[in-house]
């Protein structure tokens, strides 16, 4: 793909491999503002189009040989959304809420910003169970009906576009709150930078909050950026 600054992030996200980690990097949204074309987020950012240009080329040739989305199928990349995604996201919070309560009990006096922190995770964590939750009971299974279908393109009802248009607002409802969510959370911790002296506990919450933060995100981005384009694209 030739990368322009007339592309949007989500297009350059799904079609160039590990181009994640570079918006990551410089604070770009690639989910929720993955609407947006790279000159506007390169501005937003400060990073110089042609820096980010030239560290996605790199990056996306040295993992050229992992298996790029775009190539899959909506039902093998729902599958992955479960079985990669949800397991490590259900894991991962199980691991950082005692860290987060911990840290926070025992460093609060001292640096207020935990305390926010934690409150922050525990509100984010229902909003995360509860988009798992809709996309498992809902927003996958409408989808598998549809394209269960003997033409998924023409045979589908009415009421069963209208329950699918439902599944994917409820999640992008709650995309948009874990978005906004992180980014404070990123703020309070001045983008992970430990405290001198941080003990363990602390190294090991700004870590694993750093390496959530871009997993959620490339999990969010898999379900609007990639599955609900392509099953909407089947059925026009």
């Amino acid at each position: 793909m030739q990368i322009t600054k007339e592309n949007t992030v989500a297009e350059v996200v799904s079609k160039n491999l590990g181009s994640d980690h570079v918006f990551s990097k410089y604070k770009i949204d690639f989910c929720c503002g993955g609407g947006d074309t790279l000159e506007k987020a390169c501005k937003e950012s400060g990073v110089e189009f042609e820096t980010l240009k030239q560290e996605i080329e790199t990056i996306n040739n040295t993992i050229s040989g992992k298996t790029n989305l775009n190539d899959l199928d909506v039902k093998s990349l729902m599958d992955i959304a479960k079985d990669e995604y949800h397991v490590y996201i259900s894991d991962s919070i199980f691991e950082i809420k005692p860290f987060s309560e911990k840290v926070a009990e025992v460093h609060g006096a001292e640096h207020s910003e935990v305390v926010e922190l934690n409150v922050l995770f525990t509100s984010v964590e229902i909003v995360i169970t509860e988009m798992l939750k809709n996309s498992i009971l809902s927003l996958y299974p409408i989808i598998n009906e549809i394209l269960n279908l003997p033409n998924p393109a023409s045979d589908f009802s009415l009421a069963q576009l209208e329950e699918l248009k439902r599944s994917i607002k409820r999640n992008e409802i709650a995309q948009i709150l874990v978005g906004d969510t992180f980014k404070e959370i990123s703020r309070l911790s001045s983008n992970y930078v430990l405290p001198k002296g941080a003990c363990n506990s602390y190294t090991f919450l700004y870590k694993k909050l750093q390496e959530f933060e871009l997993e959620i995100h490339k999990y969010m981005h898999l379900e609007k950026n990639v599955i609900i384009p392509k099953m909407l694209k089947i059925l026009e």
